[in-house]
């Protein structure tokens, strides 16, 4: 029990949820936790009166004029276009919640950073969890599975791997699958509503393969 806990919680979006779950578990034992999400931040530059925002990958993602902002996405394209910012003067804007980027100042046990599920760090956590990302409603099958065949590496000998939704768009209901490393192989531990939507795929895979 007082072996220190490391948990990576990625795709955490404003990573609030992550925080919480850090506080959480930080009751129980010592737990060191680690959100993460792809696009952690978004830039700003302006043009004039103009504010044209854009993504982790420099895509045009909005162009505003104090609180007027245009809801087609060429439209935004096209005037961005025209505007065309320098794009070395970009200022930073984080994506992570206000309570996040706080308490991950002061607490040096709980980091909110950037990482990718397609190529995350190599870094070995004893719990990874990965929810309302993975699935079929946000990436086609095949980039789901080279994601998974990515992340399981990531998770060491006897560790968990949490997979699933948090919330069905149904009846608000998690479905979900807890999976445990064992060597080369992992073994379901734990099924809410049936388990992840690709539960045996994770099932055959090999993370030392």
């Amino acid at each position: 029990m007082d072996k220190e806990v490391t948990v990576h919680d990625m795709a955490a979006s404003d990573g609030i949820t992550s925080l919480e779950l850090f506080d959480r578990l930080s009751h129980e034992r010592p737990v060191r936790l680690t959100a993460s999400d792809y696009y952690d931040e978004i830039g700003a530059a302006r043009k004039g009166m103009f504010w044209v925002f854009y993504d982790k990958d420099q895509v045009v993602l909005q162009v505003a004029l104090g609180a007027i902002a245009l809801r087609s996405r060429r439209a935004n394209e096209f005037l961005a276009w025209l505007l065309s910012p320098s794009l070395s003067t970009l200022t930073p804007v984080s994506l992570f919640h206000p309570d996040v980027i706080e308490r991950a100042k002061i607490e040096g046990r709980f980091v909110a950073t950037r990482d990718n599920f397609f190529s995350p760090s190599p870094m070995q956590y004893d719990v990874v969890r990965v929810m309302n990302a993975l699935g079929e409603r946000n990436f086609p099958r095949g980039q789901i599975e080279r994601a998974l065949r990515a992340v399981v590496k990531t998770v060491v000998d006897g560790g968990l791997l949490v997979l699933g939704r948090s919330a069905d768009e149904l009846d608000g209901s998690p479905q979900a699958t807890i999976f445990q490393r064992r060597q080369n192989m992992f073994r379901a531990v734990s099924d809410m509503r049936g388990g992840y939507e690709l539960r045996d795929f994770v099932l055959e895979l090999q993370p030392d393969a």
